[in-house]
């Protein structure tokens, strides 16, 4: 009938062409025959290439401070953190040309121009790789004007990204706000050191703590800065901890408060999810709520995938449910407060969301 075999054809087109994900240009040279379309009939098939938007990990006053203070200098370095897409299409047994590999095209252009840059090799540095970039301002997605404010970093795999501009950018503030006051101190003739300033007495870049906590040693003598804990998770500690290191410096100098990791491919264990870790781990679970409702803090999530974003979303109005739970309400009634509570919290600005799929 002609049910079945439109039917036929729409499976046909699902196991040809969108499950080996083949262009117009695959089609044409495997058929010939459609080699007779016009150049209009060609350019009408083609769908628009969207621009990429990637996450900058970098922060602008800690590159400032980098240059020595030079807000004009011209070598101003910009970072974005990016996963290669290369993967192979199913094979299937009555199609020769199954089980193709298949690269991103905006991430294999941007690992050729990184290959040279990882490479050492300075003969393939001359000329330096251009890469057209435009700004995407985000108006909600940001660091609270106010230092004070607690902050809840959920980013997995590439959704670290923003968040190590975000510790990176309060690194620097902390820095540039000592500098301010010992400058202040000294030209209002209030300071308390010796007569001869040394130069550990002010701090003028991110390394004059010279092994001191930047963050505790700020704290104690100036305005209380919230506490950031960051949640990070990815397959393998050993393959994909994506800024590994940095995370390490920042919760060593107090910049980042808590790390939570959560690994799903570790070999030998469970798959762990950050969402497993919120809900599983009581300590976590409990700080997590404290940060929430005692300490007001911004939530902000990041990161691959529509059902990451859920999941998460849903560990944490499980965690405000049992919380409200305790105070005597039914299960129901908790679970309203708690979707209700998240709800407030997205219309006033502290708990923020970036998914993309």
């Amino acid at each position: 009938s002609n049910n079945v075999k439109e039917g036929d054809n729409v499976d046909l087109f699902q196991t040809y062409v969108e499950e080996q994900h083949r262009t117009v240009v695959d089609i044409l040279m495997e058929f010939p025959s459609c080699q007779s379309i016009t150049l209009e009939g060609l350019l009408g098939c083609l769908p628009a290439i969207p621009p990429r938007y990637y996450s900058v990990c970098s922060s602008p006053l800690d590159n400032q401070q980098a240059q020595g203070g030079d807000a004009g200098a011209s070598d101003f370095n910009l970072k974005v953190a990016f996963s290669v897409v290369d993967y192979l299409t199913p094979r299937v047994t009555e199609d020769a040309n199954s089980g193709r590999r298949m690269a991103g095209l905006a991430t294999r252009r941007l690992e050729c121009v990184c290959s040279s840059l990882l490479s050492n090799n300075r003969l393939a540095l001359s000329p330096k790789p251009k890469v057209q970039i435009f700004p995407k301002p985000s108006h909600e997605f940001r660091l609270p004007s106010n230092m004070s404010t607690p902050l809840v970093l959920i980013g997995p795999g590439t959704g670290i990204a923003p968040f190590i501009g975000f510790l990176s950018h309060r690194r620097a503030q902390m820095a540039s706000l000592e500098s301010t006051q010992a400058a202040e101190q000294t030209s209002e003739g209030t300071w308390r050191g010796g007569y001869e300033l040394e130069p550990a007495d002010l701090a003028l870049s991110t390394g004059d703590a010279r092994g001191l906590n930047l963050a505790i040693d700020y704290m104690s003598k100036h305005q209380k800065v919230g506490d950031i804990d960051l949640f990070f998770g990815c397959r393998s500690p050993d393959h994909d901890f994506l800024y590994e290191k940095e995370l390490e410096e920042f919760k060593e100098s107090g910049i980042l408060t808590n790390l939570y990791a959560a690994f799903s491919r570790e070999h030998g264990k469970e798959k762990t999810y950050v969402q497993t870790l919120m809900r599983n781990e009581t300590q976590c679970g409990k700080r997590l709520v404290e940060m929430i409702l005692e300490k007001k803090a911004s939530i902000y999530i990041c990161g691959d995938g529509n059902a990451m974003g859920k999941d998460v979303q849903e560990a944490i109005v499980t965690l405000l449910a049992q919380h409200f739970c305790g105070e005597g309400v039914s299960p129901e009634v908790a679970k309203a407060r708690a979707v209700a509570h998240v709800d407030q919290m997205k219309s006033i600005g502290r708990f923020v969301l970036d998914i993309w799929s």
